[in-house]
């Protein structure tokens, strides 16, 4: 085989193995689809209807995309518009797993609901995830964000213009609980042999200055006495 066909065969071997492996790696991650629910009402325990789907075909390359479920009612739209006069919130859940029971669970977020009737319904969600791909919690902004107490016609609330972004939690450094480990099994071990290493006795480690000072206890004590005192007087 020439070497230009050579060549060309490589390259397309490494485009197939390129593109398998990115279909592969967002086959692993899956097409997921989360319900968006939403709430207009006030107090502790309100009622949530369905918003919109929220479709997430790849958390690590952030690609998510959210489809209406349908255009606000009239009732919706009033209830919206109260809600902004009041100063009070409006809330997003989405469900994150079924618990085997009648109950699920959810993460929630609430904004001003005057910042989503001046914005005209157009928002920024953003899903959060943790590393092995598991919903954390979500949290919303409105475009803008400043509450400027101004009217908005009917009309303009009827579509939902939303963006949807992705981020994931990134591990931080550990730390090298191993090196640190094996650094206190050398010292000890160090400090075990230099323990072992000297097993002579007392007068053996410590000769060199017992012997001297025995030696000057000798001598003083062997010292002749006539030679202290000075002389005596005659008759």
């Amino acid at each position: 085989m020439s070497a230009p066909m050579e060549n060309i065969l490589l390259a397309l071997i490494l485009f197939l193995s390129t593109f398998i492996g990115v279909i592969t790696d967002e086959e692993f991650e899956g097409l997921r689809t989360f319900t968006l629910e939403h709430s207009f009402d006030t107090g502790c325990t309100p009622v949530f209807t369905k918003r919109g789907t929220i479709a997430v075909r790849s958390v690590k390359s952030n690609r998510a995309h959210f489809s209406p479920n349908a255009p606000l009612s009239i009732e919706e739209r009033n209830k919206l518009q109260v809600l902004a006069d009041n100063n009070e919130i409006y809330r997003l859940r989405i469900s994150v797993r079924n618990t085997g029971n009648s109950d699920e669970d959810y993460v929630t977020s609430y904004t001003p609901a005057c910042g989503v009737y001046e914005s005209s319904l157009s928002d920024h969600i953003w899903l959060h995830f943790d590393q092995s791909g598991e919903l954390l919690g979500v949290s919303m902004v409105t475009e803008p964000s400043e509450c400027r107490n101004i009217e908005v016609d009917s009309s303009d609330l009827m579509h939902w213009n939303t963006t949807v972004d992705i981020t994931q939690t990134v591990q931080g450094p550990q730390p090298d609980t191993q090196t640190y480990i094996e650094k206190l099994k050398k010292e000890e071990s160090e400090k075990k042999k230099g323990q072992q290493s000297d097993n002579r006795s007392f007068f053996a480690k410590y000769w060199m200055y017992i012997v001297p000072f025995v030696l000057v206890m000798m001598l003083a004590g062997n010292a002749d006495p006539n030679a202290q005192g000075g002389g005596g007087g005659g008759r």
